[in-house]
């Protein structure tokens, strides 16, 4: 089943998509990035109590691996917000508790609805019957080849397709590492940060203006001295991605967002 909620009867938010649909005219669809729209599932949850800033980080992103700074957060509930007033929301249903967290507003109304996912049709012949196998004994006589057994033949094919697919992935991951490597190239030096610029920062203007961005964590250059900064021509948003490594390496990294007045 999946669950998806009615928000004071005017919106309908789906989790597995991220998306808020607007009731009175469905062909109007506001898209949340992932984080944004787990933030917005966490608060539903929780309806009726507070959720800390310390709770959306570990639930929001460190159980899923990720360590992000409390800018991120902030970030990503500005998204949230803007998302939920595109949509219709008139008054913003979030509400902040100063110095404790986010709640939704007392008069907010949810409800839950289920829709059952469609089930693949069987598929014709699903069974098929195995030739019998007949036991050999020993004797003196030259032993003949014996057939494997089918369970025996599907784990030497399971195998098979693990290793196979054990190798693409790594593959694909060191492809992965590499066109991210491709993608940047050496801006400058901001205190111990070495700064990589994506490829379409061209201009002089653009790039003051993506090195503005490091001066807010000089502090840090030493723990996280890779810095990769990248923005969107579509959206005002800029990602930057600080390394503890090189994306070549192991590493560990702290992703931030920011956003431009629009």
């Amino acid at each position: 089943m999946h669950k998806h909620y009615v928000i004071n009867n005017i919106v309908e938010f789906h989790p597995a998509a991220s998306t808020l649909r607007d009731i009175n005219n469905p062909d109007r669809v506001v898209v949340l990035n992932s984080p944004a729209g787990r933030c917005l599932l966490l608060l539903i949850d929780r309806a009726g109590s507070i959720v800390t800033q310390q709770e959306f980080l570990d639930i929001v992103w460190q159980s899923r691996g990720m360590l992000v700074s409390s800018n991120t957060y902030y970030q990503n509930i500005s998204i949230l917000r803007k998302g939920l007033k595109k949509i219709g929301f008139e008054t913003d249903p979030i509400v902040t508790i100063p110095r404790i967290g986010l709640t939704l507003a007392s008069d907010t109304q949810i409800t839950v609805r289920e829709s059952s996912p469609v089930a693949p049709q069987p598929a014709e012949e699903q069974c098929v019957e195995a030739p019998a196998i007949e036991e050999v004994s020993a004797s003196s006589e030259p032993a003949t080849p014996v057939a494997m057994k089918p369970t025996r033949w599907l784990a030497v094919v399971m195998g098979l397709l693990i290793v196979l697919a054990g190798a693409g992935v790594t593959g694909y991951m060191n492809a992965t590492e590499n066109r991210f490597v491709e993608d940047y190239r050496f801006a400058a030096s901001v205190g111990a940060c070495r700064v990589y610029l994506a490829n379409d920062i061209q201009t002089h203007a653009e790039r003051a203006s993506a090195l503005t961005y490091v001066e807010q964590f000089k502090a840090e250059c030493a723990q996280y001295p890779w810095v990769y900064i990248s923005w969107y021509a579509l959206l005002p948003r800029a990602s930057v991605i600080r390394c503890d490594r090189p994306m070549k390496e192991p590493n560990r990294c702290i992703s931030d967002y920011f956003l431009k007045d629009s």
